[in-house]
């Protein structure tokens, strides 16, 4: 099993919380979140459910039971990008996804992209 401090302290910081965020989200102390982050302690069932919860990862990845589901666990950068998406009205959004598909037609056609990221 992964180190589960790693695993929740990496998850908050990809979702760009403050462990005061945290526990004001949760009602988590900040100093027993500390300790869950640093090995000190290990959260119980119902908090630990929590913390998957509101980080947005499931517990077979955090505990690393079967392959992790990459439509599931998002990179910083792709979340920065959803999150500002969902900022723009119907509109914009439609206009920005015809800009991205034209990028990425342009890119798979000078072979620009890599093969595994082409897309479909």
């Amino acid at each position: 099993m992964k180190d589960i401090g790693k695993i929740l302290k990496n998850a908050r910081e990809n979702k760009e919380y403050t462990q005061k965020q945290v526990m004001e989200l949760t009602g988590i102390h900040r100093k027993s979140l500390s300790g869950y982050e640093n090995n000190v302690a290990e959260p119980d069932l119902s908090t630990f459910a929590t913390l998957a919860n509101l980080y947005g990862i499931s517990a077979d990845e955090a505990l690393e039971i079967g392959e992790p589901d990459p439509s599931v666990s998002l990179l910083r950068f792709e979340f920065q990008v959803l999150s500002l998406f969902k900022e723009l009205d119907a509109k914009h959004q439609e206009e920005l996804l015809i800009q991205i598909t034209a990028l990425v037609r342009y890119l798979n056609a000078k072979n620009m992209v890599p093969q595994n990221h082409q897309s479909r």
